[in-house]
Parts: structure tokens; C-alpha cells; sequence
């Protein structure tokens, strides 16, 4: 399973215009909606926000990782979104996050969710690939990033 065949360049945004944690979850969501992606957005967002108040998904490290599973999604689809200035999302750390990941799931693909959920946190890790996606210029090179990581 490659974190690569998840993600398009429609649902990568390089400069978030979001201000605040609920912005950006609501900017992320818009991605995946244009996207196509969301049968129903109020449900799709309830199920985001309502996993966000079991606990923060900003997990440190400048990284936030707001996720979800309900039938308002087609697919497994993974948005990408990265602030230069950075945004409070409550992180684990209590620093500002930079780079954001919205994993869309359908309900009856938790198997698949909880790989890609695990398999992004463990890539995250990297400081390389971190500073390499924060310095990444087009929708393209993020993907590339990702594949390249993935033939490691």
C-alpha cells in the first residue's frame, strides 16, 4: 500500500489561508469536497470534529493529522495542506502546526484507515521528510516527496 496512491493534486493546498485549527479543518474539507470526494459535508465535518474533541490531532512536530471514517466519503482520500506562518492546533507539544493531513475514510475501511493513519505517522517522523515538505513548491513535488519516501 502506497501513501502516494491516495493523494491528488487537487487535494493538496500549499498555502492554507486558515488562521485557526477550525479554519483549516473547514479549508481542508472545501479541498476534499471540490474534490468530489464528500457525499455529504455537515456529516463529514460532525465526524472530524467530533474526533477532534476526544483529543487534539496535532501531534507535534508541526504536524496535524484531523481524521475521520463515515459513509458522507466515497474513498480513502488523503488532503494536504501546509501553512508557512504556522497555526495553533493545540499540538500534543503545544507549538504551532504547519503541515496538515486529512484522511477521509468510508466506514467500512478501517482496515485500510488504520494502515494509512499508521504508515503517515510513521513517515512523519523524519525530520528530512518533514522540512522536505514544507519546502516543496508545487502539488507535484509533495507527491514525489511521498513516492520517494515510499522506495525507501
Amino acid at each position: 500500500m502506497k501513501l502516494s496512491s491516495f493523494l491528488r493534486e487537487d487535494l493538496i493546498q500549499l498555502e492554507l489561508q486558515s488562521k485557526t485549527k477550525n479554519d483549516v479543518i473547514q479549508e481542508c474539507i472545501d479541498l476534499i469536497s471540490k474534490a468530489g470526494e464528500i457525499t455529504n459535508r455537515e456529516e463529514f465535518k460532525k465526524t472530524i470534529l467530533e474526533r477532534e474533541q476526544l483529543e487534539t490531532t496535532g501531534i507535534g512536530d508541526g504536524i496535524a493529522i484531523p481524521h475521520g471514517r463515515t459513509d458522507a466519503v466515497k474513498q480513502l482520500v488523503i488532503a494536504f495542506g501546509k501553512s508557512k506562518d504556522g497555526i495553533d492546533f493545540q499540538s500534543l507539544d503545544g507549538n504551532p502546526a504547519y503541515l496538515y493531513f486529512m484522511i477521509a475514510s468510508p466506514q467500512n475501511a478501517s482496515g485500510v484507515y488504520l494502515r494509512v493513519l499508521a504508515k503517515i505517522s510513521r513517515l512523519l517522523k523524519s525530520y528530512d521528510f518533514r522540512t522536505a515538505l514544507r519546502n516543496a513548491e508545487t502539488p507535484a513535488q509533495v507527491i514525489e516527496i511521498f513516492q520517494e519516501a515510499e522506495k525507501e
